[in-house]
């Protein structure tokens, strides 16, 4: 197969499945590193994809954020089955911390432990918890945005200096080789002491938000303990997670 050949498949391939590690192009064309790597070279100068770690990547692969009920609706299923096995890591006489996604939404209003403290910047997940739990609700106070129904700024942040939960959930737009990504840079803020304020850190996020980037890179890997997903990521993503001491929940399985 001639490179043009060579080049024609890739770009077949990332339409299909995002993304393409070096190995991947050497086996499916039976091509040498060297000779794979040229290839990508190639790809590049003709700005038809971008260079990752070990492979390729579209270019435009970057989430666009939607209004908050639009978000809701998409991947409402995946969102469910990933609600259903959060909460079951949730038990009695916890204090949690929810943050303002729409995958966390639908995880508070599966929460089955009767007894607990929640502590918040997000409206609709402080009014989404069960009316038949005994819970103390904690909504930190701050500046309002109202399309995306958060509150965020220095207020929240220094609130939330006052609180220690046993864990948070926490969604996200993209989780890339180098982080986890959101579109607002305020919101990232709250999310970030969020995990520091908290023992055991919970990411929540459907199959779709693997190597996705976004306007803002809110915390490293590490920052997480535990990812719970609806379908199993690739090789690729399974090992940057291991490698990060992150633990892979997949809803379902």
């Amino acid at each position: 197969m001639y490179q043009e050949e060579r080049m024609e498949a890739v770009m077949q391939q990332l339409k299909q499945h995002q993304r393409m590690s070096i190995q991947e192009m050497c086996d499916l064309f039976g091509v040498s590193r060297d000779t794979a790597r040229r290839d990508v070279v190639r790809l590049t100068e003709q700005q038809a994809v971008v260079r990752t770690h070990g492979g390729v990547m579209l270019p435009n692969m970057r989430e666009t954020l939607k209004g908050y009920t639009e978000r809701l609706e998409k991947s409402a299923a995946e969102k469910r089955l990933i609600a259903e096995r959060t909460a079951q890591e949730i038990n009695d006489g916890e204090a949690i911390m929810l943050d303002a996604s729409t995958t966390v939404q639908f995880a508070a209003e599966q929460i089955s432990s009767y007894f607990l403290t929640v502590i918040t910047n997000s409206i609709v997940n402080a009014e989404s918890v069960p009316e038949i739990m005994d819970s103390d609700i904690y909504l930190l106070g701050g500046r309002l945005n109202k399309e995306h129904r958060f509150l965020y700024g220095p207020s929240t942040l220094a609130k939330l200096d006052q609180f220690y939960a046993d864990k948070a959930l926490i969604g996200v737009i993209g989780i890339c080789e180098d982080g986890f990504y959101y579109a607002h840079e305020e919101d990232a803020a709250v999310k970030k002491r969020m995990v520091e304020r908290s023992d055991k850190v919970y990411v929540l996020a459907d199959h779709t938000k693997f190597f996705k980037k976004h306007f803002y890179k809110g915390m490293e890997l590490d920052g997480a303990d535990v990812i719970i997903t609806d379908a199993l990521p690739s090789e690729e993503m399974r090992t940057l997670l291991d490698d990060n001491g992150i633990e892979l929940i997949i809803a379902g399985s």
